[in-house]
């Protein structure tokens, strides 16, 4: 046993150093014939009944959308075409990394956002304003939520493969318009990102609101995260502290949220950063339990893969490092039985990730299930050649090896 226990660490070894080869198997941009990148996704445009105009959306689907049955949930990004770029890279990034589950971006673009993000008009003094007329047509955000839940819900939902779980994200006046839908109609969303949100619109209304919904509400059940640039000025940084604060006096039951200070950043270059740590927040309850580390059982960890994936769809997984280091913990403890369970969902989840096979296919061999291995080995063989890894030859050895010992 202690020699099969140095082998597999050898091999866990081997294991982690290919994870971080195989970091460099990301997903491709796909070209046009003339040369032109993909993958922002596909705009759609929505004639709005309730708006009286015709709204462009856009769309972007995660890597396999068509060669999948699978239901994904979907984040609605505001002021979409803006945020497109630079948000599709993150989640792209996050979703290789385990971090979040695959999911549909929807972005909403802007086209008058003193109207559409504001939940009142706006008085005398009105920050940006020139005079003392304000902005004449703001305080459209009701009639806007409505369009986004009458109208883009519908639309998304009969087009694409929706999971049921749903995020909004919003930054400056769109954040703001986060925190109205949140505390307006918090059904519509299980979660959101709110990055520097013009908490200062109209003498800090929602702040003067948050003192009464949240001690009105004694059970939330979402997630939020509320975040700002380190170089923010006037106007964001100390009005979302103001409004944190009312949820910490009354903070309901089920209310996961976080509020933090990102950087040196200012205003605008911050989105980039709010945007990442919100989606890590967000999903930070992706992460395997401390519960399971401490007293695994197989049973306890297939039904938390399951909970996982009802929760944010089939495609949800942990990180590949962390089914390794558990995979590792259990050989330690030897609870061989409970590793290849644990290796087993960790190549279905990484089906490209060579040396999560490997360390199945000996870990396998340890415990007598030599024929298991040798179809591990030539699954790993296919793998090779179809991403150009130079491992087939490896495998062979390791199958012929197995083959003569059987003899």
């Amino acid at each position: 046993m202690k020699k099969n226990i140095k082998r597999i660490v050898g091999v866990l070894i081997f294991a982690l150093f290919q994870l971080s080869a195989q970091a460099q198997l990301a997903q491709k941009v796909e070209l046009t014939p003339d040369s032109q990148l993909l993958g922002l996704g596909k705009q759609y445009l929505i004639q709005s009944g309730l708006l009286q105009e015709q709204r462009p959306i856009l769309v972007s689907l995660p890597h396999d959308y068509e060669n999948s049955e699978t239901s994904y949930p979907v984040m609605y990004v505001l002021d979409g075409l803006e945020n497109i770029k630079h948000t599709v890279g993150t989640i792209e990034i996050l979703i290789e990394s385990g971090l979040i589950p695959p999911m549909i971006l929807v972005g909403i673009q802007s086209l008058d956002r003193n109207r559409d993000l504001t939940p009142s008009q706006a008085g005398q003094n009105v920050y940006g304003g020139t005079g003392n007329d304000g902005i004449a047509q703001s305080g459209g955000a009701g009639k806007f939520l409505k369009f986004i839940s009458q109208e883009v819900f519908p639309f998304v939902e009969n087009h694409f493969r929706t999971h049921p779980y749903r995020i909004l994200e919003g930054h400056s006046l769109g954040g703001l318009f986060g925190v109205y839908t949140l505390m307006e109609q918090p059904d519509l969303f299980d979660a959101f990102i709110i990055e520097a949100p013009a908490l200062w619109w109209n003498g800090e209304e929602m702040t003067l609101k948050a003192s009464t919904f949240f001690a009105e509400n004694q059970t939330l059940k979402k997630t939020v995260y509320f975040g700002v640039g380190g170089g923010e000025g006037w106007g964001m940084k100390q009005e979302l502290i103001r409004y944190v604060d009312e949820i910490k006096k009354n903070q309901p039951e089920g209310f996961r949220w976080f509020h933090e200070e990102v950087g040196d950043e200012d205003h605008m270059a911050s989105r980039l950063l709010l945007n990442y740590h919100g989606l890590k927040f967000l999903f930070s309850d992706m992460r395997l339990p401390d519960s399971l580390q401490t007293n695994f059982s197989e049973e306890g960890f297939l039904v938390g893969e399951e909970q996982l994936k009802r929760k944010y769809g089939s495609k949800a997984k942990r990180t590949a490092n962390e089914y390794v280091n558990m995979a590792m913990q259990e050989i330690e403890r030897k609870n061989e039985e409970g590793a290849i369970t644990v290796l087993k969902r960790a190549t279905q989840a990484y089906p490209n990730y060579l040396g999560i096979l490997t360390f199945l296919a000996k870990t396998y061999e340890s415990v007598g299930q030599v024929y298991l291995a040798i179809e591990t080995y030539r699954k790993g063989i296919e793998l090779s050649q179809q991403y150009k890894l130079g491992l087939e030859n490896d495998f062979s050895q390791q199958i012929d090896r197995l083959n003569h010992q059987r003899n």
